[in-house]
């Protein structure tokens, strides 16, 4: 079965990646709702972080006054609107004591009395920022503090669409990380992003020499004017430069990757009118939109922070560390059957009448009535070992494994110092010495295993515990530890079961495996059909525990026929699913997992699936992977959530689309990122 073998890390890796290619996040402008007798609105300005000093005030949209609170030490406030559910006017205050942090001068800087910025949306809501952008779009719809002469909910969603998508940003109104110190970071997700945005405004104000208030009411004036930013010094290409700036100062480390492209693909749109086409279809698109981006925000947190095609989730690396661990194989199963073999073959050859023993990878014939030699295959580190039995007039029996046949060269060595001794004590054997390497990197495995077993061959029951160490030349160095605490296995009833630790240069699996049923291919070979394997995986270096679960599979020779290549009309029929956890970071989950994969034919695979991430994300999924005239399996998938909104994409053409429920389109997706319809996409890197 070693062509399908699948650890819980792979599943878990295969599955996330899969999902990577419809990952993302973004925003766009809060769904309306009505609002309840009472809503505590939380505002969070930003020109960088105010002080404590400043004053935000909510208003109807008729100006009279809902409330007003002192920005507190967070650098928010929370009012409270009773009885009220239209259009609302949120507006800081500039006084002597109010200050902001200017993220391009990095040094606070005062906001006095008489300025003012301000923000406008058409319901309560529970958060909105107030910021250069959402000033930018309010100016276009206020008369002072209250609302224009007939300008309605229309004009204002129509206003703040408009500005979003000449700047290319999914939600202007959502809480944008804070930076009020140099030491002060922002992330990939959405806050992080706007926040990336209007840092890069106050960059634009510094290259033009102005304060970023002066440089705000210098596009408030320029756009009021003609519809046009064309008087300030901004345009794509400054746009661009002071994005890279601002992300260059302020980005997390973990989030460079992701905000490292925020500049290349983002376009200013200067001219109102040239935006009204998209902001057409950003209207009609109404919540749905803004659920898409929720989802692919939920799925970048979640899963794109577990595995991603740049390889920096934390499964990737993890998994990245595994396979180094293991880049030279590993044949732990074939090492124990080959210890039973071993055993089997001493007592049939020396305490009985047999001649001859076998299993799947190894063979044992009498020679005399005191010796025997034996054959192991260990596929997995491809290479052959010839080892010699003999019976002492103790009892005991000594083995030596005398030669190696590598099987990719053919060349054959002697080896020395791999003895160990065999000892049959009624139905108790005790194994102990050193045996054939079971990693490719070791020299030796150094066995202290006892078991015991009864019945006749093929009605036996084994049970046992003891440990394998597989040691480099130094005879101190692991490579792979087995610690089994537990092994039980009947042939009457083909079940094994093996409870143990394993643990590897960087990692330590805790758990069960378990096996039972028997299924036979063509050319007689026999297998475990069904097995079971529950437990977790542990960074030993940071005691990282980031993947725990349970894997069940199940395994039909019956059509394949191991001495002939895989093809149309021999090949096996494997079914395998996951259902576990896998976390970001220490005790930080990151999603839960319900993955099964199965083939139906050789030529297709099918797999479905079920996620729990982060805010509430519940995504379902089907997929299929056909192989083609290259023997490839590309992939198609589709994930939906409760209300109807699908992404579907093709692993071979690299592209895919996300869909509202009546089937208009809401983003497309590429190999690299999610692009939503109002120009805002999310880095799948």
């Amino acid at each position: 079965m070693s062509h399908a073998r699948l650890s819980p890390i792979a599943l878990a890796v295969s599955g996330a990646i899969v999902l990577s290619a419809c990952g993302g996040g973004g925003g766009g402008s809060s769904s309306s709702t009505a609002a309840p007798a009472s809503t505590n609105v939380t505002v969070t300005p930003s020109l960088g972080k105010f002080s404590t000093g400043c004053a935000v005030e909510i208003r109807k949209s008729t100006g009279e006054l809902l409330g007003t609170q002192t920005i507190n030490a967070n650098g928010n406030v929370t009012i409270a609107v009773t009885g009220y559910s239209g259009p609302i006017i949120a507006q800081v205050k500039g006084g002597d004591t109010c200050t902001y942090y200017d993220e391009a001068r990095s040094a606070s800087q005062p906001f006095g009395t008489g300025q003012i910025l301000s923000a406008v949306v058409p319901e309560v809501r529970s958060e909105l920022s107030v910021n250069v952008l959402t000033n930018l779009a309010a100016a276009r719809v206020l008369d002072g503090s209250k609302l224009a002469t007939g300008k309605t909910e229309t004009e204002i969603n129509r206003e703040n669409a408009t500005v979003q998508q000449m700047f290319q940003v999914g939600n202007m109104f959502a809480a944008p990380t804070l930076i009020g110190s140099a030491a002060d970071k922002f992330d990939s997700t959405e806050s992080g992003k706007l926040a990336a945005k209007l840092a890069a405004l106050a960059e634009l104000a510094l290259t033009a020499g102005q304060q970023i208030t002066a440089f705000s009411a210098a596009l408030v004036n320029d756009l009021n004017d003609d519809g046009n930013l064309n008087t300030v010094a901004i345009d794509t290409d400054t746009l661009r430069t002071a994005l890279q700036t601002a992300v260059n100062k302020y980005a997390a480390d973990d989030a460079r990757a992701a905000l490292d492209t925020l500049d290349d693909n983002t376009t200013l749109q200067p001219r109102v009118t040239d935006v009204q086409a998209d902001v057409d279809k950003v209207l009609a698109a109404g919540t749905a939109l803004q659920q898409a981006k929720q989802i692919f925000a939920d799925l970048r947190t979640s899963i794109m922070s577990i595995s991603n095609d740049a390889g920096t989730g934390s499964l990737d690396q993890q998994n990245a560390q595994l396979q180094a661990d293991f880049q030279s194989g590993a044949d732990l199963n074939s090492t124990i059957d080959h210890l039973s073999l071993m055993t089997e073959a001493s007592a049939g050859f020396f305490a009985g009448s047999d001649t001859y023993a076998q299993n799947s990878d190894g063979e044992c014939s009498k020679r005399s009535t005191i010796t025997a030699l034996c054959y192991f295959n260990s596929s997995e580190t491809h290479k052959s070992y010839e080892v010699s039995l003999v019976l002492g007039s103790d009892g005991v029996v000594r083995w030596t494994v005398q030669r190696m046949l590598d099987l990719r060269t053919q060349e054959i060595s002697t080896l020395t110092g791999l003895t160990g001794s065999l000892r049959l004590a009624g139905s108790t054997t005790t194994l102990a010495g050193n045996f054939y390497p079971m990693t490719g990197d070791a020299a030796k495995t150094a066995v202290n295993f006892s078991f015991t077993y009864s019945g006749s061959q093929g009605q036996q029951a084994w049970g046992g515990n003891g440990t394998l160490d597989a040691l480099k030349a130094d005879g101190t160095t692991s490579t792979l530890k087995v610690d089994i605490s537990e092994v039980a296995i009947s042939e009457a009833s083909k079940t094994a079961r093996f409870v143990a630790a394993l643990t590897s240069p960087h990692h330590r699996f805790d758990g069960t495996l378990e096996f039972s049923g028997e299924t036979i291919s063509k050319d007689g070979q026999s297998s475990p059909k069904d097995a079971r394997f529950v437990g977790s995986f542990t960074n030993t270096a940071t005691g990282f525990k980031f993947l725990e679960g349970t894997l069940t599979g199940s395994i039909d020779l019956s059509g394949f026929d191991y001495t002939l290549d895989r093809s149309v009309s021999n090949y096996d029929l494997i079914a395998l699913n996951f259902k576990g956890t896998a976390y970001k970071s220490t005790n930080v989950l990151g999603i839960g997992l319900d993955l099964s994969v199965s083939n139906s034919s050789y030529s297709q695979r099918n797999a479905s699936f079920s996620f729990t991430g982060t805010n509430g994300l519940a995504i379902t999924g089907t997929g299929t992977q056909l192989r083609n005239a290259d023997g490839q399996l590309p992939s198609t998938w589709t994930i939906t959530n409760a209300n109807g909104i699908n992404a579907t994409y093709d692993s071979a053409a690299k592209s895919g689309r996300v869909l509202k429920a009546d089937g208009s389109t809401l983003g497309t997706i590429s190999n690299q990122r999610v692009t939503f319809i109002d120009g805002t996409f999310e880095s799948l890197i």
